[in-house]
């Protein structure tokens, strides 16, 4: 039996803490057992990422459902990620759960809301919270969206945060978990114009990767 132990730290990309090790074993091994059809396995791994599920959900709101039902939209995110994972091919697992997560909420989120209204994420406080795709310009669907919706999302993004500087990565990982411009310049120590020029800066490196894959 696996023992958890509590590691608090800032997911790269979650900006939410999470349990990421535990005595005896790591997440790969106990995702290989998941996949194989080891019960006890997936149980753990559903335990141990509910949290990033709680994050991700809290952010959103479905009509006609309360927040107990898109958390559990976003653990059926997280049992896919669990069950698409490989390791090869994406350097963390939060990474490429993060996304799972996300687009199995946004799809749900587009199926109960009319094609005219836009998915946003829900406002928490007097300052809009905004989806963290949209400040990625593309005039088709967002790049961010693209990213999340092929196949090869979490090792794009997985390039995308290793080009960031340590301050942009922490201005992304507080944007991709909702804060907004105000919340994330008091947290990290600047202006909300420098968050701002940061976040222009990651747009740009977005852009030049999905120009270039």
């Amino acid at each position: 039996m696996y023992r958890f132990r509590r590691e608090s730290s800032y997911n790269r990309v979650g900006g939410c803490e999470a349990m990421v090790c535990w005595d005896g074993g790591d997440v790969n091994e106990l995702i290989g057992r998941a996949q194989a059809g080891d019960q006890e396995a997936a149980e753990q791994l559903l335990q141990l990422y509910r949290p990033l599920v709680l994050g991700v959900s809290r952010h959103f709101f479905l009509p006609g459902s309360d927040p107990e039902d898109v958390q559990q939209i976003g653990m059926i995110g997280l049992w896919k990620a669990i069950l698409g994972y490989n390791p090869a091919r994406c350097t963390s697992f939060a990474t490429f759960a993060r996304v799972c997560i996300r687009r199995q909420i946004l799809s749900a989120l587009k199926r109960a809301t009319h094609p005219s209204v836009p998915t946003v994420a829900f406002p928490e406080s007097s300052e809009p919270r905004r989806d963290w795709r949209e400040w990625v310009y593309d005039p088709t669907p967002s790049l961010l969206e693209q990213l999340m919706e092929q196949d090869e999302a979490c090792s794009l993004l997985d390039a995308l945060i290793s080009q960031l500087s340590p301050l942009e990565a922490r201005v992304f990982a507080l944007y991709g978990s909702g804060q907004t411009y105000r919340e994330i310049a008091e947290q990290v120590g600047c202006s909300p114009k420098a968050v701002d020029n940061a976040l222009r800066r990651i747009k740009r490196k977005a852009m030049r990767l999905q120009a270039g894959k």
